[in-house]
């Protein structure tokens, strides 16, 4: 029997800060049905419990059609493999639910709930755990989206769409939560990794509607973790003072494409913004003749024409432009962007953009004996840097107020980073000389 066991484990997992009544159904032996409801202004709640076997459970929770519910199970101890899943159901029906946790390997569903009533989250056992009559304890987490009180009755309404730019910032109600980051863009879709709360992440794909839901193609900004994520977690930065509009590149200037992260291209699309369709492709080192670029909210696009026979036109955002004719520096092994300059010149200047609190680091080669020059010119306050050694010494370190400029003494690759401490975008200009 589960349901005195269950119902003592399930008493026992209230918390004040969830503040969850859990209310069992008379004596049930195969199912266990349990109503889940939330205190006011509540959107969270835990349950613990355990389940034995060939048993399942039934959480009962109630939600209008276009609320988001999120539900995630984890194993807290067992006899066995600890192999529970859970499903999300009609209310007394074993079919026609949104979701199968059999079919996923992260036990967490995000799912929006297609109509008004009341939903089961079914845990089960698989595999040698319900053969063998394991136990398995488990601890599970639901949310139901903005707005929800579980049984009010009044209409749903479906959240803002998030508007397409440059840079996002993940936000989760859990400030040590993470987000799931998918292979394409449903709840379904392999997970490929993981994002924590408050991480900028650059739009690389832009947004999608699928299964109802806003989803977005992100990159962490460090040109790391790539893929699909609900656009509900995402948000923009948090704007102090205006971030500085990239330095329009002079109409009819040939320019160099660059920042494309590696193995990648950059769509050119028939239009200024994310949502306008791809109409070509470029990549790290490519020359197009500028033609002019505007603001579309808070990016900057720029028309481009190829230098193909065809001359065909398109935009791209203005972050890939390296403009006034500055060397595009290429991705070095490290992560890091190599600077390397023009033929017969000894210094380069480069735009660079930064999310709030990020960093980004370049190699320069250089010799013993030589001098450097460093500047980091930045309108805003936020940007700091510093220049490493090639052994990995501090060198010296600094704000945009302020330079450098000595002999070296260790001759290879000089680190430097360049970061944002501040809470909104920064755009910022490297200048760099060795002689």
């Amino acid at each position: 029997m589960v349901s005195a066991r269950t119902s003592t484990s399930l008493r026992q997992a209230v918390t004040g800060a969830l503040a969850l009544w859990l209310v069992a159904t008379h004596s049930l032996s195969a199912q266990d049905r349990v109503a889940v409801s939330f205190a006011a202004g509540a959107s969270s709640a835990e349950i613990n419990g355990t389940i034995t076997g060939h048993e399942y459970i039934d959480y009962i929770v109630n939600a209008r059609g276009g609320q988001e519910m999120v539900v995630s199970l984890a194993a807290t101890g067992t006899n066995g493999h600890g192999s529970a899943f859970f499903n999300i159901l009609p209310a007394d029906l074993d079919f026609g639910g949104p979701y199968i946790g059999s079919e996923d390997d992260d036990r967490r569903a995000e799912v929006i709930v297609p109509r008004d009533g009341d939903w089961a989250i079914r845990v089960y056992l698989l595999g040698n755990d319900k053969d063998a009559n394991r136990t398995v304890g488990y601890s599970i987490n639901v949310f139901i989206g903005p707005g929800s009180g579980g049984s009010s009755g009044s209409s749903a309404s479906g959240p803002d769409l998030l508007p397409e730019e440059d840079i996002f910032v993940v936000r989760l109600s859990d400030a040590n939560g993470r987000l799931n980051i998918r292979d394409a863009p449903r709840p379904s879709a392999r997970l490929v990794g993981t994002l924590a709360n408050g991480v900028s992440v650059a739009n690389v794909g832009g947004c999608t509607i699928s299964d109802g839901r806003q989803w977005c193609e992100i990159q962490a900004e460090s040109g790391g973790l790539r893929g699909w994520a609900s656009a509900r977690y995402l948000a923009l930065p948090r704007l102090g003072a205006p971030a500085p509009a990239p330095p329009p590149a002079a109409s009819g200037e040939v320019v160099t494409i660059w920042h494309v992260p590696p193995n990648d291209i950059l769509n050119v699309r028939a239009g200024p913004g994310t949502g306008s369709p791809i109409v070509g492709a470029l990549g790290n080192g490519d020359r197009v003749v500028a033609l002019g670029c505007e603001t579309r909210g808070q990016s900057r696009w720029c028309q481009i024409e190829m230098l193909t026979d065809m001359q065909e036109r398109g935009w791209i955002n203005a972050r890939y432009i390296s403009g006034h004719g500055a060397t595009a520096p290429a991705a070095g092994a490290s992560g890091a962007t190599r600077i390397s300059f023009g033929a017969g010149t000894a210094g380069t200047e480069f735009s660079e953009r930064l999310g709030p609190e990020t960093s980004v680091g370049y190699l320069l080669g250089a010799m013993a004996g030589q001098d450097l020059y460093l500047r980091v010119a930045s309108s805003g306050t936020g940007v700091a840097w510093r220049l490493l050694n090639p052994d990995g010494s501090l060198l010296d370190e600094g704000t945009a107020a302020k330079g450098y400029r000595g002999q070296l003494w260790q001759s290879g690759d000089h680190r430097i980073e360049v970061s944002n401490r501040g809470g909104g975008p920064e755009r910022f200009n490297v200048i760099v000389g060795v002689e």
